[in-house]
């Protein structure tokens, strides 16, 4: 094996055997030589060699010219099944929260208008496919009242541009004078507030897409009770209360209070606040010192995005919604719709609320007081390019010709607002 081989064997042989013989005795051994210079013991000599190599390589980290002593391998993560079972996951949250979700729709008041057209023209629907729009409906019913026969105080068209959930709420004048379907089932002209008294929240619909050129396919309804219940439900919200408003508050609050079956706090100060159901639906309610009909169109939609943000944040509160305020809310929206409704509801971005109509004569027209559109094409040209950016919008032949029946019936053509 040569020196280095004999050297080797022999430091081996005196570390396994922790011998002190004299070291320089033991060099020049005859037996000592002729043990080491035998084949099995320069074999095992290499191989304890070769061990040790491998020992301190590994506790180095370094290579010293001798193959690593094999790793025992480990459990290794299948990163396709990772992502697999994770994907799996939440299908099955999706799945569980769209069926609770769906679940506590089920209570509303449901009507169905599967044949109904809600006078819609294939030419706007083309045009505004890129937009939900859904008409709120605040009726004047008391508690226990039916919402058949009921006024609207009330209609905010909610807009939903579908590609990135931005809103607008249009709220349009109770008074305003457009075309529906009269009591008897032939158009007339009247007050908006009227067309749910003729012909329920479809009759509203048609009026409106009539009349405003719109797309209008789903309605809700409810009265000031489920408004009151809805706030207290989810605890109140915030309103910024001016000097005009809390003389009307205070004095309507009592009567309000009395109509939703629970007693009124009364407000003492100006300013941001939370306010309760009953104080919230006052709110909603109050116009003769408080701005006239345009000042509680303006106070109903910061009551709606109000409520739309509370529920946004509050999803917890929904399972108690479903039974104390839902079976009486009125709507035409399947469950599917509903819920799909709730569930985007916190990627809403709510953009700035528009009134209409934004020119128009307030007065009386054959003893009763209208809010007259003037005209009914400028409005909705002003509406439509506000609302849905149509530039080049053209009222529709329908449109047009209401237009002209207004001007003809009333002799206005300007307005006085």
């Amino acid at each position: 094996m040569g020196i280095l081989a004999v050297a080797l064997v022999r430091w081996y042989y005196i570390a396994m055997n922790r011998r002190t013989h004299d070291y320089e005795h033991e060099k020049y051994s005859p037996e000592v030589i002729r043990r080491y210079e035998d084949p099995e013991y320069a074999r095992r000599a290499e191989a304890y060699e070769l061990e040790q190599k491998r020992k301190l390589n590994g506790r180095r980290g370094g290579n010293y010219g001798y193959p690593k002593t094999p790793k025992r391998k480990g459990y290794r993560i299948n990163k396709l099944k990772v992502i697999r079972n994770i994907i799996i996951a939440l299908i099955v949250l999706a799945v569980a929260v769209f069926a609770y979700v769906l679940s506590i729709t089920s209570k509303l008041d449901r009507v169905d208008h599967k044949d109904n057209t809600f006078a819609v023209n294939s030419q706007v629907d083309k045009d505004l496919s890129g937009y939900r729009n859904i008409v709120i409906l605040g009726s004047d019913a008391r508690k226990g009242e039916s919402y058949d026969g009921s006024r609207t105080d009330a209609v905010i068209i909610l807009s939903i541009r579908k590609r990135d959930g931005h809103i607008r709420m249009i709220s349009v004048m109770r008074d305003s004078y457009l075309k529906m379907k009269g009591a008897s089932g032939q158009p007339v002209l009247d007050k908006l507030t009227h067309a749910h008294a003729f012909g329920g929240g479809a009759n509203t619909i048609s009026s409106l897409n009539r009349s405003l050129d719109l797309n209008i396919k789903e309605y809700v309804v409810f009265n000031w009770k489920t408004v009151a219940d809805t706030i207290d439900t989810l605890g109140g919200i915030t309103v910024d209360v001016k000097s005009n408003e809390i003389g009307d508050l205070n004095h309507w609050g009592p009567e309000t209070g009395e109509n939703v079956g629970r007693s009124y706090k009364k407000i003492t100060r100006t300013g941001v606040q939370t306010i309760d159901g009953v104080q919230a639906t006052t709110y909603c309610r109050i116009r003769k010192n408080s701005g006239g009909d345009t000042g509680r169109a303006n106070r109903y939609k910061k009551v709606v995005a109000g409520v739309l943000k509370k529920a946004a944040t509050s999803p917890w509160k929904l399972r108690e919604l479903s039974d104390k305020v839902m079976p009486n809310v009125r709507t035409n929206m399947t469950q599917f719709q509903v819920a799909t409704l709730i569930l985007r509801m916190p990627t809403f971005d709510m953009g700035k609320s528009i009134s209409y109509p934004k020119s128009y004569y307030g007065g009386i027209v054959g003893g009763v007081w209208y809010a007259v559109p003037t005209t009914l094409n400028n409005n909705a040209g002003w509406l439509h390019r506000k609302a849905f950016g149509q530039k080049n919008y053209t009222p529709s032949a329908a449109l047009s010709e209401i237009n002209d029946e207004i001007i003809n019936t009333t002799g206005i053509s300007t307005g006085n607002n």
